[in-house]
């Protein structure tokens, strides 16, 4: 009986990426708050998604592209994968690399546009492979490319339907119920028919090359291709998803884009509140009760409806809470940790998911955590691993204790933030201490007998500012709950080394 209620549990936490949960994407798809700002094309054809890694950018393009689809528009998602992207790198100037991109993303676009015609009879095929010529060129100016796609545009347009239909088609499954289909449905009603452009994981296009260094010129070239493209191409509207973290570098430290940031459009950050990632949860605990025919909810995979936090106080917290704290704004971290309870139940052969089981795996399981952060924000500060470790001595700082041990820091070694070597002031210790928040290692919290209240980053992400000096003292600091465990193992080494 375990394993086939188990298992019904695992069909709905699956990966926490896009591809490794394509047959249920949409169907678990929970809108968050900000949609209507994400899909604000009042005034710019262009939006720029940032989000941390995890977050769930390219789960929320995807099913958004998807849900274009089945609203008969038509709509393109491009990775990496569709570009040639070491041609891009292998330009020396911005505006060569630039120039490559916007004839890159054309191409793409006119490659699948052409690829999803071919049953339909529409006679593009020709302009699809003089495009595809071009591409092998140097030297062409926009308005050679541009004349091009239009001749494809003009074509394929009446046959918008045909080729969205196509496009899910190739998917290969039935697609799932998409719970922004509706959504979009609406946004379209009072509006014309546009072509829709996804351009993910932009990233991975200048960091995974075959040249092995991050490009943050081609990865600007990429952005500002598209940017472009939308303002030339009447009607195109494109989304752009960008790592927080790379365009944190890419625009403060590199200093890209500086020359039109009142031109960039729409420019949007996802993420989560802790009441989101609630629902999250309880979407797919009920999801999964649906699939294994119960009637008792939560009951059905857990043991009760609340776990008995580590401790020898034995605090309660209901499990949808405390799995949306741990989880830090981030929904594939919220899927991860399901995964890991089921799996250390099926070890230990238990009915059911309980508090033994949370316990035993939180160590491992915030271990990995902060191994995500050192890969994520190493980029912004090396040094953050021995920052987060000089961090492990205790749960709990008054701000004068954390800004002195920030200080310490640069004493104690050499410090990068943003390329720029960290001195032992209160600028220093304050640009450490917005990235540790950013990462939601440590967290301001009102006084209160409930530790688990916190001002995360994703709900109050001005909050830590040289300028509110001041209003930062009426704050405690506090690790977050998910690494006590992390620092008590910290403790441990430290006494025996």
């Amino acid at each position: 009986m375990t394993a086939n209620l188990l298992n019904h549990l695992i069909k709905f936490f699956k990966g926490g990426n896009a591809e490794a949960e394509k047959d249920i994407r949409g169907e678990i798809f929970v809108k968050p708050e900000i949609f209507d700002k994400l899909l604000n094309f009042d005034y710019h054809s262009s939006v720029i998604l940032l989000g941390n890694k995890g977050v769930g950018k390219t789960i929320f393009v995807t099913v958004m592209h998807e849900a274009f689809l089945k609203n008969n528009e038509l709509s393109l998602l491009l990775t990496p994968d569709d570009m040639q992207c070491d041609a891009i790198l292998s330009k020396k100037t911005l505006a060569d690399k630039k120039s490559v991109a916007y004839g890159q993303i054309l191409n793409a676009m006119a490659g699948i546009i052409g690829k999803h015609s071919a049953s339909h009879e529409i006679g593009i095929s020709s302009d699809v492979v003089a495009l595809q010529q071009m591409a092998l060129k140097d030297g062409l100016v926009k308005a050679d490319w541009i004349s091009k796609f239009a001749s494809i545009l003009s074509k394929a347009t009446p046959y918008g339907k045909d080729i969205a239909q196509a496009l899910l088609n190739e998917q290969g499954r039935n697609l799932s119920t998409n719970n922004l289909t509706g959504v979009i449905d609406n946004y379209l009603e009072d509006r014309n028919k546009n072509m829709w452009l996804f351009l993910d994981d932009i990233d991975a296009a200048v960091a995974g090359s075959s040249l092995s260094t991050f490009d943050y010129a081609a990865c600007w070239a990429i952005i500002s291709a598209a940017i472009e493209l939308c303002e030339d191409i009447n009607g195109l509207k494109c989304v752009v998803s960008v790592r927080s973290d790379i365009w944190h570098l890419m625009t403060n430290v590199h200093k890209h884009g500086i020359e039109r940031k009142d031109k960039l459009g729409n420019i949007q950050e996802l993420k989560f509140s802790e009441l989101e990632l609630e629902n999250i949860f309880k979407k797919r605990i009920t999801l999964a009760t649906q699939s294994a025919n119960s009637s008792i909810g939560l009951k059905t995979f857990f043991q009760d409806d609340v776990i008995t936090l580590p401790g020898a106080v034995g605090e309660k917290r209901n499990w949808e809470k405390w799995v949306a704290k741990v989880s830090r704004s981030k929904p594939r971290d919220l899927v991860k940790l399901v995964q890991v309870l089921i799996n250390q139940a099926k070890i230990e052969k238990s009915d059911l998911i309980g508090s033994k089981q949370a316990h035993a795996v939180i160590g491992k399981f915030a271990e990995e955590r902060v191994e995500n952060i050192i890969d994520e924000y190493s980029g912004i500060c090396p040094q953050i691993s021995e920052v987060i470790k000089d961090l492990t001595k205790q749960n709990n700082y008054s701000f004068l204790e954390i800004m002195a041990i920030l200080k310490s820091a640069a004493a104690k070694r050499a410090i990068l933030i943003d390329g720029i070597a960290a001195k032992q002031d209160n600028d220093s210790a304050i640009k450490l201490l917005r990235l540790l928040h950013m990462a939601c290692f440590i967290n301001p919290r009102v006084d209160s007998n409930d530790v688990y209240t916190h001002l995360n980053y994703a709900e109050y992400p001005n909050l830590v500012d040289l300028a509110k000096l001041n209003d930062l003292q009426k704050y405690s600091w506090q690790v977050h709950p998910t690494f006590h465990s992390y620092s008590e193992n910290e403790k441990r080494k430290n006494k025996f080394a």
